[in-house]
């Protein structure tokens, strides 16, 4: 899998390291634990203290607690730095706020860790990237490898969204799509990376470096508060390392973190199903996959420890895991639309519809600060976007200079 090449270094003693056994090790193409075969993370010597250098407006001002060298030019297109945004038409309190991650510059959260990884990628000497995706990752993996001038190839599930498979063509890289669901991809993938020496970049807890692009959404939350955390922060999962990473920046600011929510659509839930049932270990879906949220619809199937690290991660920050329902998703994708003008798919909707139910539950009360991570823009699934606000063509046509008929069609009366 390849070692890191002479005089390649991080930061603030960046090391990798297992998340569930002792062993530790340097910053490398290594994606399991070679004492006991779990993921790694990357540990760091001291902890975060923000920064108050405005000059870069992108993750990479964080880059002291980044993986990388410090005299690295980072793969960068200006990820990060998102707005927070509080929603008032949802939440009159002021304690509802959204963490707007679809002005990313691929659309979608997946930018942050795959610039990280990417990043290391390049200073590794790696020959190019490779990624399972159901499409944003995708996305992201094509065109940051654009950026770094290497190659790149994503395989995707057989029903991705055409609009996310036609974005990675436009940027060069190779699709190749796959008989079968999203874990099919990933044991494909897996496999692939280790055989051709090219860094994986799925957006599991395969490749440590992912994570570390994640944990940025607690610095930039940290800050935009004004040095506080909030009460809660709900994130939609599939197999749940976004939600890990934003707990784990928190841990490495040294302060209490928030109660962290898993979301999950009720036809793919294999966290929200253990968690419910008080299992410790998060076992597959075995069920079809039923879900309109198609960038959250991991069965996890051969990887199921990957749900078990996110199930412990919401277990230690005193958090919740929930399902909603399709229409419970398709009344939150029209509401954020119509209540706040945010245009997200399904797979980030569903995050709002877990906040109106912990709200309407009073799991969530009245004046504590709750973040919704919106991980991706409504356009990244144009068919989903139209099934949920039943968007037709048959929009109302007027004769040219016919004021009447316009004042009829917008119901003004004189």
């Amino acid at each position: 899998m390849g070692t890191a090449r002479q005089g390649t270094r991080a930061t603030v003693g960046a090391s990798l390291a297992c998340h569930r056994c002792s062993w530790r090790g340097e910053i490398s193409n290594l994606y399991a634990c070679p004492a006991c075969g779990s993921s790694l993370l990357v540990a760091y010597a001291g902890t975060y203290e923000p920064s108050n250098d405005t000059a870069d407006e992108t993750i990479w001002r964080y880059r002291r607690f980044l993986p990388v060298p410090a005299d690295a030019e980072p793969v960068t297109l200006g990820e990060g730095e998102t707005p927070l945004l509080q929603a008032r038409r949802l939440d009159p309190s002021g304690g509802l706020l959204l963490k707007n991650e679809t002005v990313n510059p691929t659309g979608s959260f997946k930018d942050r860790p795959v610039a990280v990884a990417a990043t290391v990628a390049r200073e590794l000497g790696l020959s190019g990237l490779l990624c399972a995706s159901t499409g944003n990752t995708g996305v992201a993996v094509a065109a940051y490898a654009a950026r770094a001038g290497l190659p790149a190839a994503c395989v995707v599930p057989e029903t991705t969204p055409a609009a996310k498979m036609i974005q990675i063509e436009a940027v060069g890289a190779r699709i190749v799509r796959v008989r079968g669901n999203y874990s099919d991809a990933y044991a494909l993938v897996r496999a692939a990376a280790e055989s051709y020496g090219w860094a994986n970049l799925t957006s599991t807890y395969v490749n440590p470096y992912m994570l570390e692009g994640d944990k940025t959404v607690a610095y930039e939350l940290f800050e935009q508060l004004g040095e506080r955390v909030p009460d809660w922060v709900l994130v939609p999962v599939g197999a749940g390392p976004l939600l890990a990473a934003i707990h784990k920046g928190f841990e490495e600011l040294g302060v209490p973190g928030p109660r962290m929510v898993a979301v999950q659509a009720a036809g793919c839930a294999p966290v929200v199903r253990a968690f419910g049932s008080g299992a410790k270990e998060v076992h597959e879906w075995e069920h079809s996959v039923e879900t309109a949220a198609s960038s959250i619809a991991d069965p996890l199937r051969g990887y199921p420890e990957d749900g078990t690290r996110t199930l412990s991660v919401v277990r230690e920050s005193g958090g919740k895991a929930v399902t909603v329902s399709e229409e419970e998703t398709r009344q939150a994708t029209t509401g954020l639309a119509r209540s706040e003008g945010l245009l997200v798919e399904p797979g980030a909707a569903v995050a709002v519809a877990a906040y109106r139910k912990l709200a309407a539950q009073e799991v969530i009360r009245e004046g504590e600060t709750a973040v919704i991570v919106l991980t991706g823009h409504g356009l990244k699934d144009p068919a989903a976007l139209q099934f949920a606000v039943g968007a037709t063509d048959e929009a109302t046509v007027v004769e040219p200079g016919d004021v009447e008929a316009l004042g009829a069609a917008l119901e003004v009366h004189g």
